[in-house]
């Protein structure tokens, strides 16, 4: 479907993205073969490293995790790799930091020996070509035990310490990466990273942890910087942003796409790499604190332009629209940057919204010297509490904008978030 310009909006690069995909070779290769053992007890580390290298050195192909819950620490991927989870088959993180070969954090005495202590993803690849992680089967992050030392314990509970919690699934500087049919679960943070990927492809992809405050930073989809993004017909529910591009993007698609809780469809807080060529449309949203939402802050900032939203429900959702220069990330409140990085947010185009019983209309926040330019809603129904909030920016201009505010409409459910 062409996307023509709007109001000086042109995504039309965005609404032709189609990622290039990985070339597999034809081989396969079981887990079940280099000893792993799906109890849910043993430890299978050795065993997903062993067949990842044999399927690195015969030169790539398809390796299937069979039905059965694979508890590993970390492992990496390879290049030419189809990482296949059959139906029931889980990859686990273990349930206790002892099983990790860490020291359990209720055992330090000092903020200074728990930031010692560092692991890597349980999944991870770098510098990497033709990448596949495919399902239907589920990774888990096994993260309860994470969260209760997490900066938001810490604010819960001054002087508490605070554990370095890893990411279950991270891909770094990769060209041609699928991720399609998985269920990732109950990360102990992020659950997919994607960053400095050329021709990224996610898919069909379930997101599921708690997003009632106990299961803190839990990003379902993160991504960016890199080219060629299209994000499609995923299930997102958790505790923080849902889908979100991270430090920059060009050239991104991201339809079709369930919303439940969580902080939304977001762009930042750190966009330094710029995003350029966003295309969001056809999406649904259900009791999330946001919906869409554009964050960044001074020290972190670059520039964010050519972003439309379009043909987009959303149901009680607490603030369906933000853009915001003046964010304050709540782990790092006292963030400074580089002063040389001033975020800037121009040219976003968001038509054919229909918001029910939120608590705010929406709010968009420059900064005095970056002030916001050139938005434009057009053919947006809002049911809302509270109206627009607008500072250190342009006008919007408003375009066939339907605004009901009255108090008692604003969602009923949702989650407290990091805001």
């Amino acid at each position: 479907m062409a996307e023509a310009p709007i109001a000086g909006v042109d995504v039309s690069a965005a609404a032709r993205v189609k990622p290039a995909r990985p070339v597999i070779p034809a081989r396969t290769f079981n887990l079940a073969d280099f000893g792993a053992v799906g109890d849910g007890q043993t430890m299978n580390t050795a065993a997903f490293k062993k067949a990842v290298a044999a399927v690195n050195q015969a030169g790539g192909g398809k390796l299937v995790v069979p039905k059965g819950v694979f508890i590993t620490g970390p492992f990496e991927l390879c290049s030419s790799l189809d990482f296949h989870l059959d139906a029931g088959a889980m990859v686990q993180a273990p349930a206790t930091f002892e099983a990790l070969g860490l020291p359990d954090p209720s055992t330090l005495k000092t903020q200074a020996e728990a930031s010692a202590v560092k692991i890597g993803p349980l999944i991870s690849g770098r510098g990497l070509h033709d990448l596949a992680i495919t399902g239907p089967g589920t990774i888990d992050g096994n993260g309860s035990h994470w969260w209760a030392w997490s900066e938001r314990a810490e604010r819960a509970h001054r002087g508490r310490l605070i554990y370095s919690r890893p990411h279950i699934l991270v891909i770094n500087d990769c060209s041609r990466l699928l991720v399609a049919d998985i269920t990732l679960s109950n990360s102990s943070k992020y659950h997919l990273v994607a960053a400095g990927i050329t021709d990224l492809t996610v898919e069909r992809v379930k997101v599921r942890a708690p997003w009632d405050g106990s299961g803190p930073n839990t990003d379902g989809i993160d991504i960016g910087p890199g080219t060629n993004f299209l994000v499609r017909d995923c299930d997102v529910d958790t505790g923080d942003d849902d889908i979100c591009i991270k430090s920059g993007g060009t050239n991104v698609l991201i339809e079709n796409n369930t919303i439940k809780h969580g902080h939304g469809i977001s762009i930042g807080s750190g966009t330094v790499n710029g995003v350029n060529n966003m295309l969001v449309r056809h999406n649904t949203f259900d009791g999330a604190d946001n919906g869409i939402r554009i964050k960044s802050m001074r020290g972190a900032g670059g520039l964010v332009q050519n972003v439309r939203y379009t043909d987009i429900q959303m149901k009680h959702v607490a603030n369906p629209i933000i853009l915001q220069l003046d964010y304050v990330d709540n782990n790092r409140p006292n963030f400074k940057g580089d002063p040389a990085k001033v975020p800037a947010i121009h040219n976003i185009l968001l038509d054919h919204l229909t918001i029910e019983g939120s608590r705010n209309a929406g709010l968009i926040h420059g900064i005095p010297d970056s002030p916001i330019t050139n938005i434009t809603l057009q053919d947006i129904t809002i049911t809302a509490e509270k109206d627009f909030d607008v500072r250190d920016a342009d006008n919007p201009t408003y375009t066939r904008v339907t605004k009901t505010i009255k108090p008692g409409v604003g969602p009923v459910r949702g989650a407290p978030g990091e805001h």
